[in-house]
């Protein structure tokens, strides 16, 4: 085989391995930009040239800026080129690949760099899809000779896979924006029913209290106290769980025996539980040791998982309700295992995928939908786990484990 044919072959293998090192950039590198600047820099590497850049198109201002700049002066990236000027600018209105070969004897050239970057010969071509443009990719000063029609055609190949790549990030930043103004939504209505609610009770509980202070009778202002603390508990709740879920919280840790703390929580609900028909049964493991964590958060944690577990009971009617509490240490791992199962309704699997999404509730304008969202970070800030498993018909289980070591952070 001659000489130039063996070239020939080196150029295409060449060509061939940074197209495919540009693919693999493309399905493995989820930053837009540090994907643009492996193109932009893939494109100086192949073509042998001094510089290249990729300018982006701003539909508003009709002009085209710089998004990458690789091997130039970085300063060069404040200067905008308007729409049809210079040769980067006809590439874009022109829709058409512009080979320079002497820029010093091209009008249309004028010099953007203040680094003392002396442009001898260039490429500009357009990034167009689906008929709209996108931008322009430019490479600069080819180190052996001027451009020619090959490289022409090896930059057009890199603006189609720049092209898609800025069109495919763009649609999912679309979408990751649609899916966020569509939660607040869902969020904003959530939280407005349920303070709606809560203002009903206050201002029916606020006219009970003035009608008794009105008749001079303290068994109305009785009847409506209660009233008025439930909804101001409601709203310290709802307050505290937005807090809780928008921050990150280091737990203060003390001295927890957590079969004592599950004690209190199931007598603290026996009431609730006797009224509803709920049997609790508690099945502790002696063996718990005394650990360190938030006794607070730790108890608001498997309180609002006994409530949930006692709601859901009640609100399906099922009869002969069980909630069971249990813990059980593994000696070995050093940890704890806190389980609250019952035999209630059970979750579907698409309630199961979204439980633990902050604003996401099954009891409608009756819950904010904070609350496993909270007790799942509260539990992963205190180096534990949250697991579920439930089936429908059957009931749920939620099984906490904890590191039962002092130093769990």
């Amino acid at each position: 085989m001659s000489e130039a044919g063996s070239a020939e072959i080196r150029d295409q293998s060449r060509i061939v391995d940074a197209l495919s090192r540009i693919v693999k950039a493309i399905q493995d590198v989820e930053d837009l930009q540090v994907l643009l600047k492996a193109i932009m820099g893939e494109s100086k590497s192949l073509l042998g040239c001094e510089a290249s850049s990729l300018f982006l198109y701003d539909e508003a201002k009709n002009d085209l800026y710089f998004e990458v700049v690789v091997g130039g002066d970085e300063g060069i990236r404040a200067i905008r080129v308007p729409l049809g000027e210079g040769i980067v600018g006809a590439a874009a209105t022109k829709n058409e690949t512009q080979i320079v070969k002497d820029t010093a004897s091209d009008e249309r050239h004028f010099k953007i760099d203040s680094s003392g970057f002396v442009t001898r010969n260039l490429i500009a071509t357009p990034m167009v899809r689906d008929g709209k443009l996108i931008g322009v990719l430019e490479v600069l000063n080819k180190s052996e000779g001027t451009f020619d029609e090959l490289d022409a055609k090896i930059l057009e190949i890199m603006a189609e896979h720049a092209g898609a790549a800025i069109v495919k990030a763009r649609l999912i930043q679309a979408n990751i924006q649609a899916q966020r103004l569509a939660a607040l939504g869902t969020a904003s209505a959530s939280l407005a029913h349920y303070l709606k609610n809560v203002l009903t009770q206050w201002r029916g509980s606020a006219s009970l209290i003035d009608m008794g202070l009105e008749n001079d009778s303290p068994e109305i202002v009785a009847e409506a106290w209660p009233i008025l603390k439930r909804g101001t508990h409601k709203m310290g709740k709802l307050v505290q769980d937005m807090l809780a879920i928008s921050r990150e919280r280091k737990p203060e840790r003390e001295e927890v025996h957590l079969n004592e703390l599950l004690e209190q929580i199931s007598a603290e609900s026996a009431a609730t539980a006797e009224k509803q028909g709920i049997a609790l049964v508690t099945q502790l493991d002696p063996r718990v040791p005394i650990a360190q964590f938030d006794p607070t958060r730790m108890h608001d944690t498997l309180l609002n998982l006994v409530g949930n577990a006692m709601d859901a009971i009640e609100e399906h009617g099922i009869e002969g309700g069980q909630v069971t509490l249990s813990t059980v240490f593994d000696p070995e791992e050093v940890m704890i295992t806190v389980k609250v199962e019952d035999n209630g309704p059970g979750m579907p699997d698409e309630v199961q995928k979204r439980i633990f999404e902050p604003f996401f509730s099954t009891k409608g304008s009756k819950g904010t939908g904070l609350g496993l969202a909270v007790v799942k970070k509260t539990i992963e800030e205190h180096g534990g786990t949250l697991e579920l498993i439930s089936e429908v018909g059957v009931g749920t289980t939620f099984t906490v484990v904890l590191p039962a070591g002092v130093d769990a952070d």
